[in-house]
């Protein structure tokens, strides 16, 4: 354990490379989750809530409802069952590789063992945080703020991994004198 460092140019490289692409990816689903959802919990329970609950008759056509102007170019975003399938489907298995690799970068740097079990622990459980608060403000809308809490909480759990990650590597392969060896 505890190599990366002084591994070969081209191992550093791979990882940071590895690691700048990852940051990259996650700025984008950062940006989607905006578009989206929100970054709040109560964002979260109403992007993702079932499509059965709080959703109100539509007013008969003879009654007046005051309208906001600002509110007219705001588009309200809804993600069902089937959308949020597909993205358990697509993204649970992406986020499990990513904290594979984020966790074989880990077991190459100079930290000792509880780091690195906490910062794996914490690099698969973030993902499991996050879907289970989409899914849980799904399913249980009545504490859908709750749930979007859990989900908010693992999407920046996995975020805060990433950067102490790259932070770690960046300092660990090219900052200090260990890694200058090899280059």
């Amino acid at each position: 354990m505890g190599k990366l460092p002084e591994s070969p140019f081209e191992v550093r490289l791979a990882a940071t490379l590895f690691l700048l692409l990852m940051g990259l990816a996650n700025v984008f689903g950062a940006w989607q989750v905006r578009n989206f959802a929100s970054f709040t919990p109560s964002g979260v329970a109403e992007a993702f809530r079932s499509e059965h609950e709080g959703h109100s008759m539509p007013a008969a056509v003879s009654e007046e409802k005051p309208v906001d102007p600002a509110s007219l170019n705001v588009e309200q975003h809804h993600t069902g069952r089937e959308l949020l399938v597909q993205d358990s489907h697509v993204h649970i298995p992406v986020y499990a590789m990513a904290a594979a690799f984020f966790a074989l970068i880990l077991f190459g740097l100079r930290l000792s063992r509880r780091t690195r079990i906490v910062l794996v622990f914490a690099a698969f459980a973030a993902p499991v945080l996050d879907f289970a608060g989409l899914w849980g403000a799904h399913l249980w809308s009545e504490s859908g703020r709750l749930w979007g809490a859990v989900a908010v909480f693992g999407g920046f759990l996995m975020g805060l991994v990433y950067l102490i990650l790259l932070v770690l590597t960046l300092k660990q392969c090219w900052f200090s004198r260990q890694g200058e060896g090899h280059a």
